[in-house]
C-alpha cells in the first residue's frame, strides 16, 4: 500500500511538472525590434553632437563653421560666470544653514547672484542675436519659432 501511494505521489509530481513546463514553454516570442525612424530631409545624422541651431534646413558649411566658432566663444565667456554662480550658491547655502543663519551675508550673496545671473542672461541674448544674424530669412523663421532655453524660468 505504501508503494502504491509513493507511485501515485511520484506520478502526480511528474504530471504536475510536465504541465508546468508546458505552460511556461508556450509563451509567445518577443516582438522583433522596431526599425529606426527614417532620416528627415536636411537632418542627416552626424558623428558629433550638434547644437540645435545647426539642425536648421539648408545650413551651408560656412554658416556651420561660423556658428561653431561663435558657440566656442560663448562657452569661453560663460564658464567663469557659471563658476562664480556655483561658488556664490554654495556660500549662500552655507550662510543659510549655520546656526543662527547669517541673513546679512545671505542677502549680500543674493544680490551678487542676481548680478551674475543678469550678466549670463545678457551674454545669452547677445549670442542668440549673433547666431540669428548668420541665418537666412527662412532659417530665421524656424530659429525664432523654437523655444529659447535661456528664457525658461530657473535657468
Amino acid at each position: 500500500m505504501k508503494t502504491g501511494m509513493k507511485r501515485r505521489a511520484m506520478l502526480l509530481t511528474v504530471v504536475f511538472s510536465l504541465l508546468t513546463i508546458g505552460i511556461f514553454a508556450q509563451q509567445p516570442p518577443p516582438p522583433p525590434p522596431s526599425p529606426p525612424p527614417p532620416a528627415q530631409p536636411g537632418m542627416e545624422p552626424t558623428d558629433e553632437l550638434l547644437p540645435p541651431v545647426l539642425l536648421l534646413p539648408d545650413m551651408t558649411p560656412d554658416q556651420q563653421a561660423l556658428i561653431k566658432k561663435s558657440d566656442l566663444k560663448q562657452m569661453e565667456a560663460m564658464t567663469p560666470l557659471k563658476n562664480q554662480m556655483r561658488e556664490k550658491m554654495a556660500r549662500l547655502n552655507t550662510a543659510l544653514t549655520t546656526q543662527p543663519a547669517n541673513v546679512k551675508e545671505a542677502n549680500a550673496l543674493a544680490e551678487d547672484i542676481g548680478q551674475i545671473h543678469a550678466s549670463i542672461l545678457k551674454l545669452q541674448i547677445s549670442h542668440d542675436q549673433e547666431l540669428r544674424n548668420l541665418l537666412t530669412n527662412d532659417q530665421k523663421v524656424i530659429f525664432d519659432s523654437r523655444p529659447k532655453p535661456f528664457l525658461r524660468r530657473g535657468k
